[in-house]
């Protein structure tokens, strides 16, 4: 009995783990990919961590403060300018990958990094042009909005570079650049600006840092994307389905502004309520907790495309145990970050000064908030996979409307605290309903848990194969 419960049984654990990964050559993609995640993420989070720290060390609470709140506003521009464009990509990249549609891949590429940057200088525009013109005077808040404005095109393609990357199934060299380029060329701009200053750093001159440091990691970026192209899209000749692409963007604009208010919504009411001050508390206790999602990321990132794939060839079965395997590994991965984290914070919080230790209850309520909710696995993209995102913008909606009213009702009374339990039921419902969603619509539970799938027609996924015989060469 003891011999097999030391020995046996975990022998015949690793086995059943073992041939779950090495079943198939998807399954085996997301073990590589996973494990390439998994050395990538750790020292992207230490890079970001030793940013994070070094930001607060330099601006205090207060001016950590203010640069977080330029850069809560600037995700939300970002969206609407980025029109889903990431999610179609992802969505039909892994498709036309799938199905060796070469000329309809390389229309989308070119028409999406066009879109892209077009739509970001757009929005750029208009959001400066609206700082500018606003009654009042010319704050330290509103010139660091002015410059972190200034990145939204370079952010918009590269959202759209990343997912074309992933759905080519390269999901590490996706986020290379914003994982690692990104936060050491933050460090090293606001280390030289600091030691240039004598000491002295602006929150402007951060945000200016900070502008540096993406355009670097957007060149790295772009350059890693040209080597990994398929050598058969050079040859081929580009077909736009515009209609198809298309028609995913208007309830993914939505859907990318209402999650935005849904993850980060308390902090656009606290900035209202409360001070630069409660921002930085918040938004420091707030990033550390999302480390802990570490493994939720890393399958979302590898696990998409591959989803898709299987999705766009009508396996039903494989799809549902896919899918539990995703779910599965996230939550044995996550809970020892939970545990390390729940009783480091203290330890963790004041890495970044000694005042920031009085978030350690709102890193708790996030850190258990955030657990809960990654049960779920990437439930969201899989929906957008399964052409789903009109159920879940009306999800993401009501969810956002719930963030945003219960802040204004927790935050007078409970403050810091206040923001963190509205988010924390805010983020554990939204998944929660769209489980019960993707169960309903596609016949899959995103749980970990294992099931037969439910029966439901085989999916039909345009790849804008054309009925022409015309030969695709040439442009």
């Amino acid at each position: 009995m003891i011999r097999r419960l030391l020995v046996t049984a975990p022998f015949e654990k690793w086995r059943r783990i073992k041939g779950a990964y090495l079943r198939t050559e998807k399954t085996r993609t997301l073990l590589r990919g996973s494990m390439g995640m998994l050395l990538l993420r750790p020292s992207g989070l230490i890079f970001r961590f030793a940013a994070s720290v070094l930001l607060t060390r330099v601006l205090g609470a207060s001016g950590y403060g203010v640069y977080a709140y330029a850069i809560v506003w600037f995700g939300f521009m970002v969206i609407p300018a980025t029109m889903g464009l990431d999610h179609v990509v992802l969505r039909y990249v892994a498709a036309y990958k799938e199905t060796k549609t070469w000329f309809a891949l390389r229309g989308l590429l070119r028409f999406s990094f066009a879109l892209g940057a077009l739509a970001g200088a757009v929005a750029a525009i208009a959001a400066i042009i609206i700082v500018i013109v606003l009654p009042g005077s010319w704050s330290v808040t509103r010139q660091v909005m002015v410059i972190t404005f200034l990145i939204i095109p370079i952010a918009v393609v590269t959202q759209v570079r990343q997912s074309s990357l992933r759905g080519l199934d390269h999901p590490t060299l996706a986020l290379l650049p914003e994982s690692i380029v990104y936060p050491g060329s933050l460090a090293l701009f606001v280390a030289g600006t600091y030691l240039l200053s004598g000491g002295m750093v602006s929150v402007p001159a951060v945000a200016l840092a900070n502008v540096a440091a993406w355009l670097t990691a957007f060149l790295v970026g772009t350059y890693l994307l040209w080597r990994r192209l398929p050598v058969e899209i050079l040859d081929a000749r580009s077909t736009f389905d515009k209609q198809s692409w298309m028609s995913m963007v208007p309830p993914l604009i939505f859907i990318g502004g209402a999650y935005h208010i849904v993850s980060r919504g308390e902090v656009l009411v606290l900035g209202y309520l409360g001070t630069s001050r409660d921002i930085g508390l918040y938004n420091v206790a707030s990033r550390v907790a999302e480390l802990t999602q570490y493994m939720y990321e890393a399958m979302t990132i590898v696990g998409a495309s591959l989803f898709s794939a299987i999705y766009a060839s009508g396996d039903r079965e494989e799809l549902q145990r896919f899918t539990t395997l995703c779910a599965k590994t996230i939550l044995w991965a996550s809970i020892p970050a939970l545990l390390v984290f729940y009783f480091a914070a203290p330890w963790l919080l004041r890495v970044f000064g000694p005042e920031f230790v009085e978030g350690i209850a709102v890193l708790r309520v996030l850190i258990t908030a955030f657990f809960v909710s990654g049960l779920s696995g990437f439930v969201i993209i899989m929906l957008y996979m399964t052409g789903h995102q009109r159920d879940v913008a009306v999800v993401m909606g009501a969810m956002a409307l719930s963030n945003v009213g219960l802040s204004f009702l927790l935050i007078p009374r409970f403050g810091i605290m206040g923001a963190a339990i509205a988010c924390g039921t805010t983020v554990v419902l939204l998944k929660g309903i769209l489980v019960a969603v993707l169960y309903r619509r596609v016949g899959v539970l995103s749980l970990p848990i294992t099931i037969k799938p439910a029966q439901r027609p085989s999916p039909v996924l345009s790849t804008g194969k054309r009925t022409s015989t015309r030969k695709n060469t040439g442009d």
